[in-house]
């Protein structure tokens, strides 16, 4: 299969665009929107919340990985093979996480270019054609190249918000091997703690548990944590040991 990974939203023609393309070459394969909304142009958000969900696909995987806010400019086009998947996209740092946390890895700049290549929509143009010439197992024109030549994000990058959902739900880029249950996080001056799950509240009630796909997310009972506790993307966050 292929999966998608995008910020582009589920308004406008960009997905369909995208997709359409890889049935040109693939009208065979299945496709799966794992992420349409991404935050947009985070790279930092991406790579974390990537690196979490593509665990739960089988081998074989094709990732067509599209938060690109450099496009147009001089940064690579690559497609890394790990856990025996692949992952195709832009090099911008989108995959350090993957890369940081594999033992096997390969990787390649991928040197073929379509007959026509847009400088905005590289998504559509270029890599979705190679995500379906994996898929299918066919060659194209790259080179390997080494992790030091990677673009890298910062490595001071910790705890903050990192996606908030339909519901208001906050994710953080903790994850639940980074903390116990007896964590109280302030946030704007508004204690929170630690609940199994929204069963376990009442109405209303705000506090953090840890996710389906392994996140310390804040949540309230039937209502809105963004609001209520006043986060957005990238807001820092800070605990205390109770």
């Amino acid at each position: 299969m292929i999966v998608t990974f995008t910020d582009f939203g589920l308004t406008g023609p960009y997905l369909g665009q995208m997709k359409a393309r890889i049935f040109e070459h693939a009208p065979n394969e299945t496709i799966i929107d794992l992420m349409v909304d991404v935050p947009a142009f985070n790279i930092k958000a991406a790579s974390v919340l990537l690196n979490a969900f593509h665990k739960e696909f089988p081998k074989g995987t094709v990732f067509l990985c599209v938060v690109d806010p450099g496009v147009g400019s001089d940064r690579k086009p690559i497609c890394v093979k790990s856990h025996d998947k692949w992952f195709v996209g832009p090099d911008n740092g989108l995959f350090a996480h993957i890369v940081k946390n594999s033992q096997d890895i390969e990787l390649y700049e991928i040197l073929w270019r379509p007959k026509k290549l847009s400088k905005s929509f590289h998504g559509r143009d270029l890599f979705a054609p190679i995500a379906a010439k994996l898929t299918l197992n066919e060659t194209f024109e790259q080179k390997s190249i080494k992790p030091s030549n990677l673009v890298t994000l910062n490595e001071q990058y910790t705890n903050e918000i990192i996606y908030i959902d339909h519901y208001g739900n906050c994710w953080s880029s903790l994850r639940s091997e980074q903390i116990n249950e007896k964590i109280v996080f302030n946030i704007n001056n508004t204690h929170i703690s630690y609940a199994p799950v929204f069963a376990d509240t009442v109405k209303g009630h705000a506090f953090w548990y840890i996710n389906s796909s392994g996140f310390v997310e804040f949540a309230v009972n039937q209502g809105n944590a963004q609001e209520k506790l006043k986060l957005e993307i990238g807001n820092p966050l800070q605990f205390t040991l109770e």
